[in-house]
């Protein structure tokens, strides 16, 4: 746009106009003179180089050739082509068979064959597999007969030597070429440009005073002149501006300035008339509300309000308009689709000079991530609330568990000691409770570690292949002998396949034997436990089934809490510390599977534990594996 001005002047403005074209002409010429050089230059040194490392590998490898030497041969393709633009080396027979191929990519049958395009040769192409190569072929011939033929075609071939040559890398050099070019051709350019724009400037020094006034008053500064000092056409331009100034000082304050600042606000703006429709809304707000400025101009302030939350109706507009601004005012705005947003409100009365109210300008910030701060440190709270109330409740049902039979501990032992002369059957009686107390002590304490041990996930699970079939067979014996004490019966069904899991065979067991023992403790008389075991594709289901007494629906919630038991009318015939669900859960879960309970009163109660299947499609069963189902009596004494 420049040039066509400059020539419209002058004589000078057309003499730098052409100079400007000429230069740039002369730039680009040499540019494009330098960067075809060049690249026929490395065209050429490509060329040369393929033939030259085809040729010294056919003359080197005559006598390898002549010997039947693959060992030397491979060798020396090997050192000779260590170059990272030399792809392949093939080396033919005399028969044009593929003798030894040396490559650094996939050759397909197709490219593995002899071209026969004679006894030296160069081309390109394009290997099956994508490959953009250009090939050098050199026929290896006997040195003893070459002196006695007189040209090539009367020399016995040896063989022939084919050479692939990455042409990437030519390309890639190449394209460097080309940017290197351009940038010096872009460096030339700016500096010649930068030049020439200093002889432009300095030619025309009436322009910069007034291009620097035209952008102070762009920035609001309208007492901004610029000095005259010519009679010609940009003297005349120099007094109409200053014309022009002077009437803009008197009639407007830079609106355009103001409304930038406006529309740029991070917080919503929305000034409205005294008589309380919408004037303006800067962008922030219209993003915010989702209208157009159009929607909202001459709106009454109730359409960006909920109903009864517009803090300028009525008496309350009055008494801003009287008393003074509103600050911080918490508040809602009403979006167009319906939704609404916290915010914090403020809201200004502005007067003229001689105190004309010419409106209200309202800001507010949205405060919706404050809000949902707040709402989630109160759920914090809330919670830690819960856990500070667990925490007592935990300590004080240890407290509890563990102070009833210490007590008892002490009350055995303090009335036997307190009597004379007693028989020795009396004192093997109270030192046999004791011991039965102290065992149920001792169980408590270790349901307890265990239960810390896997919070702090210092508890690990040795997962192995593992036929569960043999586990519940073991939990099965188990369940009868505690049967038989009771008068009940325990009952297996499950398939004979090995239902193999991935998990610690202990755990499991214990998983197993806490879920059956709280079975055969809860049923009446002549009453039965069932273990079911099904597979499905992904995993096992394993069912333990009562017709006991079954858990009262409002209890089924709480029953893996920790210390949580039922409370029935005969808790003393049903003694537990309340921490074998919340344990058999852990472990569940540690092997990846699920528990639930269902439970009837009077009708009986039902576990599912569903455990994924292992990987393993076969697992060994021999000697080693059954020292691993040897488990410690402390492992099969769980209890509720």
């Amino acid at each position: 746009m420049l040039i066509p001005l400059l020539i419209k002047n002058s004589l000078p403005h057309k003499l730098m106009a052409l100079f400007f074209a000429v230069f740039f002409c002369a730039v680009f010429g040499l540019t494009y003179f330098a960067y075809t050089s060049s690249r026929n230059a490395m065209f050429q040194e490509f060329k040369i180089r393929g033939q030259t490392l085809a040729k010294a590998i056919a003359s080197e490898a005559r006598t390898y050739y002549r010997e039947q030497n693959v060992e030397g041969l491979t060798s020396l393709l090997q050192s000779l082509g260590e170059g990272e633009d030399v792809v392949a080396i093939l080396a033919y027979r005399p028969s044009k068979d593929l003798w030894i191929e040396f490559a650094g990519i996939e050759l397909t049958t197709e490219d593995l064959g002899f071209p026969g395009i004679g006894d030296v040769w160069q081309r390109d192409a394009v290997l099956k597999k994508g490959h953009n190569v250009s090939e050098f072929g050199n026929a290896v011939l006997d040195s003893s007969n070459q002196t006695k033929k007189s040209s090539l075609t009367d020399i016995p071939q040896d063989g022939w030597i084919r050479v692939f040559l990455d042409r990437r890398a030519l390309e890639q050099r190449l394209n460097s070429l080309i940017v290197q070019t351009l940038s010096v051709s872009a460096l030339t350019t700016l500096f010649g440009g930068i030049l020439f724009i200093l002889l432009l400037r300095r030619s025309l020094h009436v322009v910069a005073p007034l291009t620097a006034a035209t952008k102070r008053v762009a920035l609001g500064d309208l007492e901004t002149t610029v000095p005259v000092s010519s009679s010609d056409e940009l003297g005349e331009l120099a007094k109409c501006f200053n014309s022009m100034t002077e009437q803009l000082f008197h009639t407007t304050v830079s609106k355009n300035y103001v409304d930038n600042v406006i529309h740029s606000m991070n917080d919503t703006l929305i000034v409205f008339n005294p008589e309380g429709t919408i004037r303006s809304a800067n962008r922030a707000a219209l993003d915010l509300l989702g209208y157009e400025e159009a929607e909202l101009l001459d709106q009454d302030a109730s359409i960006i309000f909920p109903p009864n939350e517009n803090p300028l109706r009525g008496t309350q507009q009055h008494d801003l308009l009287a008393q003074g601004p509103i600050d911080q005012l918490a508040t809602n705005y009403l979006a167009k689709d319906g939704r609404t947003f916290p915010m914090l409100f403020s809201a200004a009365v502005m007067r003229n000079e001689d105190g004309t109210i010419q409106g209200i300008a309202c800001v507010a910030k949205d405060i919706t991530d404050l809000k949902q701060a707040e709402k989630t440190i109160q759920d914090a709270h809330q919670k830690l609330k819960l856990l500070d109330r667990l925490r007592s409740q935990f300590f004080a049902d240890i407290s509890h568990e563990l102070r009833t039979p210490l007590t008892v501990i002490r009350g055995e032992a303090e009335v036997t000691l307190r009597g004379k002369d007693k028989p020795l059957t009396e004192y093997k009686t109270a030192l046999g409770r004791i011991v039965i107390l102290t065992n149920q002590l001792n169980k408590l304490v270790s349901d307890l570690l265990f239960l810390a041990r896997s919070e702090g996930n210092s508890l690990e699970i040795g997962k192995q292949p593992t036929p569960l079939i043999e586990i519940l067979q073991e939990v099965h014996r188990e369940a009868q002998i505690l049967a038989l004490h009771r008068g009940t019966v325990a009952d297996l069904a499950a398939p004979t396949d090995p239902l193999i899991v991935e998990g610690d065979p202990q755990r499991l067991q214990q998983l197993f034997m806490i879920l059956v023992d709280n079975a055969v403790n809860y049923l009446k008389q002549g009453g039965t436990v069932e273990i079911h075991a099904a597979k499905s594709d992904k995993d096992v289901t394993v069912m333990v089934a009562d017709n006991g007494m079954g858990i009262p629906a409002a209890d089924l919630p709480h029953v893996f809490e920790r210390f949580y038991r039922v409370k029935r009318q005969h808790r003393s015939t049903h003694p537990g510390s309340g921490l074998g669900l919340p344990i058999a859960k852990w472990i569940t879960e540690a092997h990846g599977g699920t528990i639930s309970i269902t439970s009837v009163v009077d009708q009986g109660t039902t576990v599912t534990v569903r455990l994924p299947l292992s990987e393993a499609e076969t697992y060994p069963i021999d000697d080693e594996h059954e020292e691993h189902q040897v488990f410690s009596p402390d492992q099969q004494e769980v209890r509720r």
